[in-house]
């Protein structure tokens, strides 16, 4: 394959971005929708032989950092590309941070001479259930240390991290200290530097998590979870403030106009409601109602104006007198 050829199937800022987070399932699964197109998951993990788990891992990490999007992977070969694109709302992740060449001897010395740090690589074995590796050790200096993420905000997100596990995986499933990594890099730069913000961060968390049930029901979606493009819509909008109860509005209006659940329509009618400044179910319908339809006092084909009930009664017996 020649460079011309190569350009066309990765991009140089892919490329960084890839070698940068030093994930090989990641790479390989950008390689390979990058050059095929495909949308279908299951035919991926077949394609690549890679268990369904690495496979999910690898398309979360990708979308993360912002490289798992409709327009990255023009269909090969008439494949069918992704149905609606992702909400211009929502905010693409950057990547981790490069991290300084730490080693297994900055790890001990740093463990030895630090007992918050030490107690967080204790806390760290607990929640993963298991002895860290290397690997882990460096990650989690790199997070310490290069972040500047405090020792008790590193717990926070831990357990964070574990609870966010449990709830997609089930209890036997135990985080990764790259999920740790990964989580860390959102809060650095988002400056959830302090307790306090990390718990504010987590409760804002919940509550929307929370409302998904409510919001799964707004839109008519029963048996199944929202879909990846799906959420990163409902992300978007609960960014500008929108509720279960507005994003119905939106959705029964989508359904009437277009006979279908459009996201892409849906998001065009709450971009506009904030454009306008209105967040609120009552806000909505008392400056952007239905429009009014036709009947008595509305404009008719009669030049706009409305016919006098009692004048069009005199004209019919006016009428009835000249056919005698």
């Amino acid at each position: 394959m020649n460079r011309q050829d190569s350009e066309k199937i990765i991009t140089a800022t892919a490329a960084d971005l890839l070698i940068r987070h030093r994930d090989g399932d990641m790479a390989l699964l950008y390689l390979y929708l990058c050059r095929t197109g495909c949308t279908d998951r299951e035919k991926a993990g077949v394609d690549l032989f890679m268990p369904r788990q690495r496979l999910s891992e690898a398309y979360e990490r990708l979308e993360m950092c912002g490289l798992l999007t409709p327009q990255a992977f023009p269909a090969a070969d008439g494949a069918q590309k992704a149905e609606e694109a992702p909400s211009p709302s929502a905010k693409a992740i950057s990547p981790p941070a490069e991290l300084p060449e730490y080693s297994a001897q900055d790890v001990k010395i740093r463990s030895e001479q630090d007992s918050a740090f030490s107690a967080l690589l204790k806390e760290a074995k607990l929640i993963m259930g298991r002895a860290l590796s290397t690997p882990d050790l460096i990650k989690m200096l790199g997070m310490y240390d290069h972040l500047n993420l405090p020792a008790d905000v590193m717990m926070e997100l831990m357990h964070f991290v574990a609870d966010c596990y449990r709830d997609k995986y089930g209890e036997s499933r135990r985080p990764t200290a790259r999920a740790f990594e990964l989580e860390a890099q959102i809060w650095a730069d988002r400056k959830i530097t302090d307790f306090d913000a990390a718990e504010t961060y987590i409760r804002l968390h919940r509550e929307r998590k929370s409302q998904e049930c409510l919001i799964k029901e707004a839109m008519d979606i029963r048996d199944r979870d929202f879909t990846d493009t799906e959420r990163r819509y409902l992300s978007g909008w609960q960014d500008l403030g929108f509720g279960p109860e507005e994003i119905h509005l939106a959705y029964d209006r989508t359904v009437t106009k277009t006979g279908k659940r459009s996201m892409a329509y849906m998001n065009g009618i709450l971009q506009n409601w904030h454009r306008l400044n209105l967040h609120t179910k009552k806000e909505i319908l008392e400056k952007d109602g239905p429009s009014p339809r036709a009947g008595r006092g509305t404009p008719s084909s009669s030049g706009g104006k409305n016919i006098d009930i009692k004048k069009l009664g005199e004209i019919e017996e006016i009428m009835k007198g000249a056919g005698t």
